[in-house]
C-alpha cells in the first residue's frame, strides 16, 4: 500500500513504511477524529477522518478491523457522499459506545 500512494504522490518517495503506519495510526488515535459507516452491497466497512500533515486522509477498515486503505481524496466531502459513507460520531464516542455495548 505504501508504494501504491508513493506512486499517486500522496506521500513522498522517501516515506518509510514506519512512517506510513505512524500515519494511520495518529489518524485512527485521535478522539476527535470522525468515524463512518460505509455500506457496499451489504458488506459494512468503517472509516476514520483525520488531518496529518496538512492532508486530509481517510483510513477505512473491513472485517474484523482489518485496514484495507488509507488515502487522501481530492474532496474528501464529495467522496464519502457520493458513496454513501454515514457519519456515526467522533472517535471517541463510537469507543464510549462500543465499551459500554460489551459491559
Amino acid at each position: 500500500m505504501l508504494q501504491k500512494r508513493q506512486s499517486m504522490r500522496h506521500l513522498p518517495a522517501s516515506f518509510s513504511l514506519a512512517g506510513y503506519e505512524e500515519l494511520i495510526h495518529d489518524i485512527v488515535k485521535n478522539g476527535h477524529n470522525v468515524v463512518y459507516l460505509y455500506d457496499f452491497s451489504g458488506i459494512y466497512f468503517y472509516a476514520v477522518r483525520g488531518f496529518r500533515a496538512d492532508n486530509e486522509w481517510l483510513i477505512i477498515f473491513g472485517r474484523g478491523g482489518v485496514m484495507e486503505t488509507a488515502f487522501p481524496p481530492d474532496n474528501m466531502d464529495e467522496y464519502l457522499a457520493t458513496r454513501g459513507f454515514v457519519l456515526l460520531g467522533r472517535v471517541e464516542e463510537v469507543m464510549r459506545w462500543t465499551r459500554e455495548a460489551h459491559n
